[in-house]
């Protein structure tokens, strides 16, 4: 076994459960008061009456949510700790953005209706017959057929969607669409998003102003959220030259990025599998730990984040339930050159009383033959993780982040 701590480690798996908090932040009061009394994990293990989690909990997700309700593992085979999030808010992309390693991205916020005008202009010059959504809505009816305007789910001035229904279009269609939003808008991210069990009736019917100045779809009560959800992530103001898997990629180790990860990172060179469906991911999880031997896989499960915009504590558990078996494949399939972490990027309390993420620490789970099973301080940032692996792989910096390679040494071993 390497007793050299992280200095032998050629290949990390990085594993996001979005979505996943263990608490609320302690700003939450001033910036984000809708978000108090957060804590995302617990809430779905106390709806669920009780959740068996084995290996998150032989990990040590109990014992860094000791008021979870998850089993509290008294000699936690990983070294574990709590991440705060190191941005303003609760959202996946600057989650990610910042996971991997650069500041938030710089670039204007604004509610949809700013742009509409100029949407509107691009689409018909395309040959889209547009209309308005509704009196007195900004959003707006393309081809009878979609809805674009802003995203209900994510914080307002950042989010824009494009929501059809897959009876009645092709995938593509409504991803061509949202190229053009995206051509467009400013924003940071528009969301391609496809569903099956509704019509375009639905959909217009869903659409709503609220008092935020947001005007979309209320894609939880047109219950766009299910397994046949298709989407994809367009995204504006990405750095990746200053994030890991770049940084990576460019000093020739292999990078594969699966299910939401392949959509909010950008890295040119990475093999990329964009699945929604938490079994589809973690297949290509497997797929990729036999075919990738060395660098890096990281991976998002989606579909925890899903039922906490659904509302959902019951649909919350079983995903759960879904990644806590896939770990243990994943587990089995590990060498003594590898370094398994994870974590998540924000909550989703399903049972806040609203369907936007909330603002929670993470738990930071770090699994490795040689690292030491301890308790590790707690992170100001998920940049941290980024400038960790960097340090691992020696290609860094980062563009941001502090690198714990330090607490996962054995005493006395050498740094990474």
């Amino acid at each position: 076994m390497n007793t050299n701590g992280t200095a032998d480690i050629r290949r990390v798996i990085l594993l996001v459960i979005d979505g996943l908090g263990v608490g609320e932040m302690p700003d939450v009061p001033q910036v984000r008061p809708n978000d108090r009394g957060a804590d995302t994990l617990g809430h779905v293990v106390q709806a669920a009456g009780s959740l068996s989690l084995p290996n998150l909990e032989r990990l040590g997700l109990g014992t860094v949510a000791p008021k979870s309700g998850l089993r509290i593992e008294a000699a936690p085979i990983a070294a574990h700790g709590i991440c705060a999030l190191g941005y303003a808010g609760a959202d996946t992309y600057l989650g990610h953005a910042v996971m991997m390693g650069s500041r938030v991205p710089d670039v204007p916020e604004e509610l949809f209706e700013a742009v509409r005008d100029d949407v509107a202009a691009a689409l018909r010059s395309a040959g889209h017959r547009v209309a308005p959504a509704g009196e007195n809505m900004s959003a707006l009816f393309v081809d009878d057929a979609m809805i674009l305007g802003d995203n209900l789910e994510s914080d307002p001035l950042q989010t824009y969607h494009c929501v059809g229904s897959l009876e009645e279009l092709e995938y593509d269609q409504i991803l061509e669409v949202s190229q053009i939003l995206r051509s467009v808008a400013r924003v940071r991210r528009i969301v391609a998003m496809g569903g099956r069990g509704f019509t375009a009736a639905d959909i217009r019917r869903c659409t709503e102003h609220r008092p935020t100045g947001q005007c979309g779809v209320n894609n939880v009560a047109l219950g766009l959220y299910t397994k046949q959800y298709v989407v994809r992530h367009l995204t504006r103001g990405s750095r990746p030259e200053v994030q890991v898997p770049t940084l990576m990629r460019q000093a020739g180790w292999p990078v594969a990025l699966l299910g939401k990860m392949a959509d909010v990172i950008i890295c040119s060179g990475a093999e990329l599998e964009p699945h929604v469906p938490t079994p589809r991911v973690l297949e290509a999880t497997y797929r990729a730990l036999e075919r990738v031997q060395r660098g890096l896989i990281a991976v998002n499960i989606q579909e925890t984040d899903l039922a906490g915009h659904d509302q959902s504590a019951a649909r919350y558990a079983d995903c759960l339930r879904v990644a806590d078996e896939g770990i243990g494949q994943i587990l089995t399939r590990l060498g003594d050159h590898d370094l398994f972490i994870i974590t998540g990027d924000h909550g989703n309390d399903p049972t806040i009383g609203h369907d936007k993420h909330t603002r929670e620490f993470t738990p930071l789970l770090v699994w490795g033959a040689s690292i030491p099973p301890r308790a590790l301080p707690q992170r100001e940032s998920l940049a941290d993780i980024a400038a960790t692996i960097a340090e691992i792989f020696n290609v860094g910096p980062t563009e941001i982040g502090q690198s714990f390679c330090a607490e996962l040494q054995r005493e006395g071993a050498s740094a990474c």
